[in-house]
């Protein structure tokens, strides 16, 4: 009994945590404490919508909260089956991101794909860093990192995702609007400066990787 209880344990710390990961947008009253030394930029993170919560997109900055210092932003929610958000779009689904950062140089360096049931999507080579400027003081759109998903049907009929890619977007007709609506005060200051457009994975494609849980005893 106890050996179940603390497994159990384990598993809520273990929920915790990889929830936890995602990193979010500034709150809606955000203003710079010192314009010198940070400046925000706007993305968004998608996937087709055929594939609606039974999809999630990942992207790293700066190496990822593995680094200590790098952040990872989601097409929806929380990085685990079972947890999503509402979309933000009605073309896609994903969600529109505003992060402050430090002045200088920073990239989204990889990207996942995953099914929500243990199916991993990954570049097989390590993807060409998408490079950015922070400006003091700026608020920078630079596009849209959204997962072209290849889907079909399951045995009981669901949408499945068999494969897929990221590739970069221009969506300042539909993201500027959004944001400049959550942040009013910003709405005259967004400026574009868009990542490198197309697709973003290197011509070897991509690996699958299926989670096996481990089994355990009962006792």
């Amino acid at each position: 009994m106890r050996t179940k209880v603390y497994l159990f344990a384990a598993c809520l710390l273990a929920v915790a945590v990889m929830t936890g990961c995602n990193s979010r947008s500034v709150r809606k009253d955000f203003s710079f404490k010192d314009p010198q030394s940070e400046g925000i930029v706007v993305f968004s993170v998608s996937h087709d919508s055929d594939a609606g919560r039974h999809a999630q997109a990942l992207v790293y900055m700066d190496g990822g909260v593995a680094s200590g210092k790098g952040h990872v932003f989601s097409s929806g929610g929380g990085m685990i089956t079972g947890f999503s958000t509402a979309s933000d779009f009605g073309d896609g689904y994903g969600q529109l991101f505003a992060v402050a950062l430090p002045v200088g140089k920073h990239a989204f360096d990889s990207w996942q794909i995953t099914n929500r049931s243990g199916l991993w999507i990954y570049p097989k080579e390590k993807p060409a860093p998408l490079v950015f400027e922070v400006g003091a003081g700026q608020v920078k759109y630079l596009g849209n990192l959204h997962a072209q998903l290849e889907t079909g049907k399951n045995l009981f009929g669901a949408t499945a995702v068999g494969d897929g890619f990221v590739l970069v977007r221009d969506e300042r007709r539909r993201d500027v609007p959004m944001f400049q609506e959550q942040y009013p005060q910003f709405q005259t200051k967004v400026v574009v400066e868009l990542l490198d457009l197309g697709p973003w994975v290197k011509a070897s494609g991509t690996r699958q990787y299926i989670e096996v849980p481990i089994p355990v005893v009962p006792k």
